[in-house]
């Protein structure tokens, strides 16, 4: 969990930026949802894991997403100690739909459903394992559930972000590189270009796997 609430994160980023009267704390404090997000979104925080199990309907290949995942890492088949190989969805799409139904052993998310195929054949237990989305700091006691280091990236890569709206693209670019430099020091086996882009993964990438620590 954070140790900082969002009142102190926003005042340490007002005082980066400088006086900005025109600019109201409701706005900074999208840049710091915005840098959270991205941050929980590019890195392996245990602290987001989550699971959540359902039970096939036989003959049914679509599936309710777990609420508000920020992304499907595994689907498991417990019933068969099986896990699924995820697939892109035009690979999903080209596969035979008049296939017997069975076990299933290949799946894809689409919008907010899980596709499976073939068919199952019956009921089956499947353990979805995802990252769950951080929810928003709204109030000003709020708190992230990221460990307490991440606080000072959010603060570094908001003031990035609050520079880069209002116009001043080379000071945005120093902080977002602070940011860069910071979290790289407190973080191992990651890439953070993404953070230049603001982007988050919406699909598994096994090739992008990495974790926190210190």
């Amino acid at each position: 969990m954070g140790v900082l609430s969002l009142l102190q994160m926003r005042d340490e980023v007002t005082s980066s930026m400088g006086t900005r009267p025109n600019i109201l704390p409701a706005r900074f404090n999208t840049w710091i949802n915005l840098a959270y997000t991205d941050i929980a979104s590019g890195v392996n925080f245990a602290e987001l894991d989550g699971v959540d199990v359902l039970a096939t309907v036989a003959a049914q290949h679509n599936y309710a997403i777990p609420v508000n995942p920020l992304i499907i890492e595994m689907v498991r088949d417990d019933t068969n100690e099986n896990l699924l190989t995820w697939i892109p969805n035009d690979e999903y799409f080209r596969l035979d739909r008049s296939t017997p139904t069975g076990e299933p052993k290949r799946w894809t998310r689409r919008g907010a459903e899980i596709l499976l195929w073939p068919d199952p054949a019956a009921i089956y237990s499947l353990s979805r394992y995802y990252k769950a989305t951080p929810a928003v700091l709204a109030a000003d006691g709020d708190f992230t559930v990221l460990p307490g280091y991440v606080d000072n990236g959010i603060i570094l890569l908001a003031t990035g972000y609050g520079l880069l709206a209002v116009n001043e693209d080379q000071r945005a670019v120093i902080w977002v590189n602070r940011a860069v430099n910071y979290l790289s020091s407190r973080l191992t086996q990651q890439d953070f270009s993404f953070l230049l882009g603001g982007l988050a993964k919406t699909q598994p990438n096994p090739t992008q796997g990495v974790t926190s620590g210190t």
